[in-house]
């Protein structure tokens, strides 16, 4: 499946781009090339392991082995919920944000690309200065959204 672009603010020289968990519904070589293509430096998995693990077993070993072409991060939601720690994830997202500043290209997914991926692009828009508003428009244009008031509140309180 195609990674979608998210538009960042003009001053900001990364790229933000989201898209379903890397080789759920492509082959992971497939995927892999992809990456390549767009020069992805990280890449945000937005899904505890053991979904990674039971949707994309081959993207699940590469992980495992060391074997990805990108720096790789864990940032955990449930499945239509939360982040399983809101400390760590506002540190990611801040982090996610800086690199974005210094120009590093960044995907973020979860299983599908839609409401986990959605709801943590907003909190990185807000981050890099949008309002809530703005951000989500944003994310929406780029193919993703909350998925119910809990993630939709997440953004609000980011």
């Amino acid at each position: 499946m195609p990674l979608r672009r998210v538009d960042l603010p003009p001053d900001v020289p990364g790229q933000l781009w989201l898209g379903a968990m890397p080789g759920r519904f492509e082959a992971w070589s497939s995927f892999e090339n992809q990456a390549e293509r767009n020069r992805l430096g990280l890449v945000v998995c937005l899904t505890p392991r053991a979904e990674l693990s039971e949707l994309s077993p081959d993207y699940h070993a590469a992980v495992v082995a060391g074997r990805l072409p990108f720096r790789w991060q864990l940032a955990p939601m449930r499945n239509f919920g939360l982040p399983e720690d809101p400390a760590a994830f506002r540190r990611d997202i801040n982090s996610i944000a800086e690199g974005l500043r210094k120009g590093d290209s960044v995907m973020l997914h979860c299983a599908a690309g839609m409401g986990r991926t959605g709801t943590a692009a907003a909190c990185v828009l807000k981050a890099l200065g949008y309002s809530a508003a703005d951000a989500l428009q944003r994310v929406r244009d780029a193919g993703s959204n909350p998925q119910n008031a809990e993630q939709s509140g997440l953004v609000d309180w980011f």
